[in-house]
This record gives C-alpha cells, structure tokens and sequence, in this order.
C-alpha cells in the first residue's frame, strides 16, 4: 500500500525581500516527499517584494496576503491562524534562505514517528552561509533542551521550526499579546506541553547578510553578544526574558504539571529577591543554558537581578 506524503502548511512572513525570496520559494516549492501549500503574508512591504510574490499567485503556487505592518512575531502568529487547522504539519520559513529539498521530508518523518498524538516540535542545526551562499559555518548543537532550556533560552530558530497539528492547535489556542520572539514562545509552550525534537543535520542554508531579524551566527562572540542583550531586553525590546516567562504563566500556569509550575514560579519569584536570595539561586540554578560560559553569564545576570 502506498503511503500517502504528508500535507504540510509552510509559513512565510515577507517584508522587503525581493533580494532573495525568488529563490527561497523555489526551494520551499521543490521539497520531496511531501505536499506543500505555501502561505505568505506580506507585512507591509514598500520594495518590489509584492510584484514577485504576485507572480507566485497568479501561477497558483502559493496563497498571498498582503497586509499592514504588524512586525515579524504577530505576522508568523497570523499566519498560523490564516493557514487553518487542516494540516498535519505547520513550517516556518524566512525569506531570504534556501531549504535542501529534503528538509520538510525529515521533519515530518520524525515528528510522525515520535510525536502521533501529542504536540510535537522539531527544529535543526543550520548551515551558516554569506550572500552568494558560501560556507561560513554551523551552529553549536544543543546539549540541553526542554523546558528548563526554554525558559531562559530560545534555542529553535524559527526557518529551522515544524510544529504539528497538535502543536499549532494549542499555540493557537492562547497567542500572547506580545512575547520576545514567535519562535521561542512555541518552543516554551511545546517543551511545557508536548515533546521537543532536533536534528544535527543542517537542511537549510540560512543566509547572513546584515538585515537577518534573528541573531543566530557562526561566530561566537558576535552570537553571544546578540544574545546577551536578548536576555536583558534590547532598545526596542524592553520586555527581559523574566517578563515573557512572566505572560506565559499568566496564560498556561494552571494547565502545567506540577515540577515545570514550581519552576517557573521559582524563577519568577527569584527577581523581587535581595542579592542574596539571587545569589542563592545562582549558584544552583534549575534553569540552564546551553554553554558553561552561557551560564557563567546568567548566574551573574540573576545575582544583579538584570533578567
């Protein structure tokens, strides 16, 4: 009996992009094994971003939103909402990376294998490369994730990220009014309700070029520095991960079982502390960072009570 290829919804949020969307949507439209339906919803784009995803409609190849400027996470939380419930699984896609044509095959291959009925998240390490998409390097293959993780860290870059149904059911059921990121919130609500998946193989080619909305990097000290300041809240970001940590409480904190509840009430408690209930907490610290040097950096952070 033939197996029937997974139906999957890819997620792409568009805004300025006409360097290098062409090219990504050929890549997304070329993967095997499966079956794609594309959904773009551009944010509000004043380049000629629009007259090359119009070309994509007309040809019937993806399905087109064009709406005002809302920013990068509400866009990604709106399409989720756009592309409806009837797929198996939900894909997020930036605009300017090109996917080997094996990437949505593998993600749906192991979320299908591991995550049946359940909320299921899968996410990859990625392969660094420049404009003319030449090798720069990989990302640093995770040695911790889960919850405790997901507090502290957003460790799933979004172009790498496949939810399933049940994972974008429950995402959809609660979307924040703000978070610091689209792509951590599902890996902190996916890691309290549902099983985490990562892959070490790099299948997708995730362009660096300066305008990159997220931070990942092939060099440590800049990915650190990117980081750090996610952590404390940037300029135009002012929310710290503590207040993030704070909202997803607000909104699933009766639904968690009982060791991830006293986590994260820990955590958030820790903040309204003296130095030495900081200092305390520091030094056996529940929650955990993916480095010794990473968490080196946020035990000084809660000692300061800068998180």
């Amino acid at each position: 009996m033939k197996l029937t290829a997974p139906r999957i919804a890819v997620l792409l949020s568009s805004y300025n992009g006409s360097a290098y969307i062409e090219e990504q949507l050929l890549s997304i439209l070329n993967q095997t094994g499966v079956l794609v339906s594309v959904f773009v919803r551009d944010d509000g784009s004043t380049d000629k971003t629009l007259q090359i995803l119009n070309k994509f409609e007309d040809a019937g190849s993806i399905y087109l939103f064009a709406e005002d400027n809302i920013g990068v996470t509400n866009s990604f939380f709106r399409l989720l909402e756009l592309a409806g419930s009837d797929y198996e699984f939900y894909a997020f896609a930036d605009q300017d990376d090109v996917w080997k044509a094996d990437k949505l095959l593998r993600a749906c291959t192991r979320l299908g294998e591991e995550a049946k009925s359940t909320p299921g998240m899968f996410y990859s390490r990625l392969e660094f490369v420049d404009q003319k998409l030449r090798h720069l390097g990989y990302s640093t293959i995770p040695t911790t994730r889960g919850f405790s993780n997901a507090l502290v860290q957003n460790q799933a870059t979004g172009c790498t990220v496949v939810l399933n149904r049940f994972a974008r059911d429950l995402v959809c059921e609660r979307i924040p009014p703000w978070c610091l990121m689209h792509d951590w919130w599902c890996y902190l609500v996916i890691s309290a309700f549902g099983k985490v998946f990562y892959d070490e193989h790099p299948a997708i080619l995730y362009r660096k070029h300066g305008n990159n909305v997220t931070p990942a990097t092939p060099y440590f000290i800049l990915e650190l520095y990117a980081r750090t300041r996610r952590f404390l809240g940037e300029n135009d970001i002012p929310e710290k991960v503590s207040d993030q940590a704070r909202l997803f409480f607000e909104l699933y904190g009766e639904r968690l079982a009982e060791d991830k509840r006293h986590l994260i009430q820990t955590f958030l408690k820790i903040r309204k502390e003296g130095i030495l209930g900081r200092l305390s907490y520091a030094i056996r610290m529940p929650v955990r960072r993916n480095t010794p040097f990473d968490n080196l950096i946020m035990r000084i952070l809660f000692v300061i009570g800068r998180f």
